[in-house]
C-alpha cells in the first residue's frame, strides 16, 4: 500500500495561511491609509483654520495701527494744526504759516506732517504710503516709506473710489480716517493708511496646503492664491454651507470692518495622503507580508517534518518493525534546556501539543504491543519448546503410560497395593503431561505435585514431610502447568538428605499486592491492574551458599541459565517470564531452617 507524505496537507494550510494573512495585512494597509487620510484632514482643516486667523490678525494689527496713527495726530497739537493749514490754506499761505510757527518754536523745533509721517512709517513696517485729501482744495498728496511725497489735483477716479468705499490698490489696501477741526468739527478733508497686501501671500506660503482669499465690501479683491472664483460668486453666497457647495472645498470664514478673509481647501485635496507615504506603506505591508511568509514557511515546514516522522514509523510498524520510536519535540527541548520551570518559561519552552501526544500514545502502542506480542506468541514457542523437550525427553509417554496401567493392574491383582499406588500416582503426572491443557488451576498443579511426592514417599518412608498450605479462595486462580514438578524434583536431586529423617518441603500460596500491567515496559500509566500471587517452596535440606545463590538468581533474572534436555527450573523460570512478564520468575533465597527457599511468582489474571 502507498503511504502518502504531508504535502497534500502542507500546500493547503500554506495556501489558506498565506490567505488569511494577505487579507489580514491588506486590511492593515488600508486601515493605515485610512487613518493616514484622517490625520491629513484634521491637519488640512488645522491649517485652514490657522491661515484665517493670521489673516484675520493682521487686518485686525493694521486697522489698530490706523487708529493709533490717527489717535496721535489728534494729541499732537502742532502736527494736527500743520495738517489743517495744509489741507485749507494755499501754498504760499501754508509755507508762510509754518515759516512764522518755525520762527515762534525755534528754540522747542517745529514738527510738521512730514515728520509725523515718516515717525509714523518707521515705527509701523507694515504700513506702505498714507494718503491725504482736502476738500477745499481738492488736492491729493501721497507720502510714501522713502521719504517722499507727491502732490496732485484730485481726479474724479479717486473721488469716485472715495464715494464708493473702495480702499484697495494695487498691492495695498487702506483704512480711511476723517480730518476734521476740532473747533468746528467740520471735515476738513481724509487720510488714507495703506498697508502692505504682501503680508497675505506670506501668510499663504505658510500654510501652503489651503487656499486664501481677502476682499472688501466693495467686491475688490486684496489678495487671492486662486483665481477660479470670481469674488462676485462668493460675495452672494449667503452663509458657510452654500459657500462650501460652491467652492468645493471646507471653508473658514472670518471678518473685520470691511474686509474679509476666507481660507478654503478642496475636500480631495484636504484627505489627498501624498504619494510617498502611500509607496511606504504598501512597501511596509509588503515586507511584512514577506516575513510573515517565511514564518508560515518555517511553521509549515516544522509540521511537515513531524507528520512524516509519525508516517514513516507507522509504516516501519506495517512492516513489522515494533521497535521503532518517534522523537517527541517537547522532551527534546525538554533535555536541551537547563533545569528549572521559570527558566524554561522564560526561553519559552514548548509545551507538548497534539501531534506529540499522537506521538507519545503511538511509541506506548508499539511498546505494549510489542510486550503483547511477546506474551503471547513467544509464551506459546516456549510453550511448545517445553513440551518438545518434555517429549523428547521421555520415550513415548502413551506406550509408558498404557504400560503403568497394565503393571498398576497386575500388582494389585497380585495383592500389591503400594506397588499399585505408586504407578498410580506415577500414571497420574504422565497423564497430566499428556491430555491438560496449558493454563490448568492451582488446584490442578498442587494435585500434581502431590501425587508426585508420592512416588518419594514410598520410596524415601519415614524420612521426610511434604505440607502444603493453600487458602481456599486461591485455588481457581490460573496458573501454566507444571512448574513445581521441576522445583520439588530438584529437591529431591540435589537437597534431600538421605542420612537424616528430618527432611521436610513446605509448599505455601500467598497473595502478593495488586501490580500494575506494563509497568517494565516504560509505560506512564497501566491499562489494568492484575492480582500477583507466589507460591513458596521452602526445605531444610542441603541448601546452597550465599554465593551460588546470588549467582543463581542473576542467571534467572537475565534468562541465561544453560538449557538441559530435561524441564528444569531455568525453564520453568523461562516460561513464567514469557507468560506473565518480566517481573515474574524463581527466585531463591536460602531457608529459614538453612534449606533452600524457592519463590514462584505469577499472575493471577491470565
Amino acid at each position: 500500500m502507498e503511504i502518502k507524505g504531508s504535502k497534500q496537507l502542507y500546500h493547503k494550510l500554506f495556501f489558506i495561511y498565506t490567505a488569511i494573512l494577505v487579507c489580514v495585512i491588506s486590511a492593515l494597509v488600508i486601515f493605515f491609509i485610512n487613518s493616514t487620510r484622517k490625520r491629513f484632514l484634521e491637519q488640512s482643516l488645522r491649517y485652514t483654520e490657522m491661515m484665517s486667523e493670521s489673516a484675520l490678525s493682521y487686518l485686525e494689527d493694521s486697522s489698530d495701527i490706523a487708529e493709533y496713527i490717527h489717535e496721535d495726530l489728534y494729541n499732537s497739537g502742532m502736527e494736527l494744526k500743520d495738517v489743517l493749514h495744509y489741507m485749507t490754506d494755499e501754498p504760499d499761505q501754508y509755507q508762510k504759516y509754518r515759516l512764522d510757527t518755525y520762527i515762534e518754536n525755534k528754540l522747542n523745533g517745529y514738527k510738521g506732517i512730514e515728520e509725523f509721517f515718516q515717525d509714523a512709517f518707521q515705527a509701523y513696517g507694515s504700513l506702505s504710503q498714507i494718503t491725504l485729501f482736502s476738500y477745499e482744495r481738492d488736492e491729493i498728496t501721497e507720502y510714501t516709506r522713502d521719504g517722499k511725497s507727491y502732490r496732485r489735483d484730485g481726479d474724479g477716479e479717486f473721488k469716485e473710489r472715495l464715494e464708493n468705499g473702495e480702499l484697495v490698490q494695487e498691492g495695498c489696501f487702506a483704512y480711511l480716517k476723517e480730518i476734521r477741526d476740532p473747533s468746528t468739527m467740520q471735515g476738513k478733508g481724509c487720510m488714507l493708511l495703506g498697508f502692505r497686501s504682501k503680508k497675505f501671500e506670506s501668510i499663504w506660503q505658510y500654510y501652503s496646503r489651503a487656499e486664501l482669499m481677502v476682499y472688501h465690501d466693495s467686491q475688490t479683491v486684496v489678495y487671492t492664491s486662486s483665481k477660479e472664483h470670481e469674488i462676485s460668486d462668493i460675495m452672494e453666497a449667503e452663509n458657510k454651507g452654500e459657500l462650501e457647495i460652491l467652492l468645493g472645498a471646507y471653508v473658514e470664514q472670518a471678518q473685520h470692518g470691511q474686509y474679509h478673509t476666507i481660507s478654503y481647501i478642496e475636500k480631495g485635496r484636504a484627505s489627498a495622503v501624498p504619494f510617498s507615504i502611500v509607496v511606504m506603506l504598501v512597501l511596509v505591508g509588503i515586507a511584512v507580508m514577506a516575513l510573515g511568509e517565511l514564518f508560515v514557511r518555517y511553521y509549515l515546514q516544522k509540521l511537515a517534518n513531524r507528520l512524516n516522522r509519525i508516517l514513516d514509523g507507522m509504516t516501519k510498524v506495517m512492516d513489522g518493525d515494533l521497535a521503532v520510536r518517534i522523537p517527541i519535540d517537547s522532551l527534546l527541548d525538554e533535555e536541551r534546556l537547563p533545569a528549572g520551570h521559570a527558566f524554561r518559561c522564560a526561553l519559552g519552552y514548548k509545551k507538548e501539543d497534539e501531534l506529540d501526544v499522537i506521538a507519545r500514545y503511538f511509541n506506548e502502542m508499539c511498546a505494549k504491543l510489542d510486550e503483547h506480542i511477546k506474551k503471547q506468541y513467544l509464551a506459546e514457542i516456549e510453550q511448545k519448546n517445553a513440551e518438545m523437550d518434555a517429549l523428547q525427553s521421555q520415550i513415548n509417554p502413551h506406550f509408558l503410560y498404557n504400560t503403568l496401567e497394565a503393571v498398576r493392574m497386575k500388582a494389585i491383582c497380585n495383592g500389591d497395593r503400594e506397588v499399585g499406588k505408586m504407578l498410580y500416582s506415577l500414571a497420574v503426572t504422565f497423564r497430566a503431561q499428556i491430555k491438560e491443557a496449558d493454563i490448568i488451576t492451582l488446584a490442578q498443579e498442587l494435585h500434581y505435585c502431590k501425587k508426585y511426592m508420592e512416588l518419594f514417599e514410598f520410596r524415601y518412608q519415614n524420612q521426610f514431610q511434604a505440607n502444603v498450605e493453600c487458602p481456599e479462595e486461591y485455588l481457581k486462580v490460573p496458573i501454566i502447568k507444571f512448574v513445581l514438578q521441576p522445583v520439588i524434583e530438584n529437591y529431591f536431586i540435589h537437597g534431600i538428605r538421605l542420612k537424616e529423617t528430618d527432611n521436610f518441603v513446605r509448599i505455601i500460596v500467598e497473595k502478593e499486592a495488586e501490580r500494575r500491567y506494563g509497568e517494565g515496559a516504560g509505560h506512564k500509566e497501566a491499562d489494568m491492574c492484575e492480582e500477583g500471587y507466589r507460591i513458596i517452596v521452602e526445605d531444610n535440606g542441603k541448601g546452597m551458599t550465599k554465593e551460588a545463590i546470588e549467582a543463581k538468581n542473576r542467571e534467572l533474572e537475565h534468562d541465561t541459565m544453560e538449557k538441559h534436555s530435561s524441564i528444569g527450573i531455568a525453564n520453568v523460570n523461562r516460561r513464567l517470564k514469557a507468560v506473565y512478564g518480566k517481573e515474574c520468575g524463581i527466585h531463591l533465597e536460602t531457608g529459614s531452617q538453612g534449606g533452600l527457599r524457592v519463590i514462584l511468582r505469577f499472575m493471577g489474571g491470565n
